[in-house]
């Protein structure tokens, strides 16, 4: 009885936290007049696709935010992977000190930074580039994935890296042949996070980007935001396409997460 009462409770806080999204889905099917009605509906009362033909001028800030999201991800694996390792291997002095400061960047608002990132992109040539976004993605990205791979790679019985060492493996043979098939499901976690970090990334957007040359699709959806007038349809029309290449990463992404560690990878 007890579990059937916790899962009740797990799925009454699991729909208020997904309630936003549903309006947003829902309200994306509606007419543009009853966004101002006096008694607004979840369910639309007139269903409609019109709020939908944003998607022809979307199709490249689409295509531009999925570019970014995939290098930084991309960069924050190919640094973190390597980094996390030799934090969770080699037994350094100062292992607590580095973990710490790793920690210390990700308490420090984002948007502190952002004076100062621009000052140095702009120095280095950086601004209005989809590498100066990805570069400013993954700075939250890498300290991210340092942070949970090195906790799951201290976890790792020293006996496999051993073993590996004995067949004559180096340390990079060990950690990509060995190791990170180990932490896959870590791996895929933290790659999924970084992706979904560049994915919803405004801040970086707007202040990297000085002419408007390369329009990720949180700055698209900015663009709806008008001095008189707001067109809510094609905000939720937006919003609604960004909602799903996360969910479907998420969802085909979550077989990987559940897997365990080294389940298996060591016979007693």
């Amino acid at each position: 009885m007890f579990r059937y009462g916790q899962t009740l409770i797990a799925l009454a806080i699991l729909g208020v936290l997904l309630f936003p999204l549903l309006w947003v889905v829902l309200s994306s099917f509606q007419p543009a007049a009853d966004f101002y009605a006096p008694e607004p509906s979840l369910i639309p009362r007139n269903f409609t696709f019109d709020n939908y033909d944003v998607l022809s001028s979307q199709i490249g800030p689409l295509f531009t935010t999925l570019l970014i999201a995939t290098l930084s991800a991309v960069v924050s694996l190919l640094v973190g992977i390597p980094a996390a390792y030799a934090l969770a291997v080699f037994k350094w002095r100062w292992v607590a000190i580095a973990m710490f400061l790793i920690l210390i960047t990700q308490v420090v608002p984002t948007v502190m930074l952002a004076t100062p990132l621009f000052l140095t992109f702009s120095d280095i040539g950086l601004l209005n580039s989809v590498p100066g976004l990805v570069l400013a993605n993954s700075a939250a990205g890498v300290p991210f994935t340092i942070l949970v791979l090195t906790a799951f790679m201290s976890g790792i019985p020293d006996s496999i890296r051993e073993a590996a060492h004995l067949d004559g493996a180096g340390e990079w043979r060990t950690l990509y042949s060995i190791i990170a098939p180990a932490t896959r499901s870590a791996i895929v976690a933290a790659g999924l996070f970084s992706f979904l970090f560049a994915w919803g990334d405004f801040l970086w957007a707007l202040t990297l980007n000085t002419d408007g040359s390369i329009t990720p699709l949180s700055l698209s959806l900015f663009q709806f935001v008008g001095h008189f007038q707001t067109d809510w349809g094609g905000i939720m029309a937006t919003a609604t396409i960004a909602l799903v290449p996360a969910m479907l990463l998420l969802v085909g992404a979550q077989r990987y997460i559940s897997v365990g560690l080294t389940a298996g990878a060591v016979k007693e």
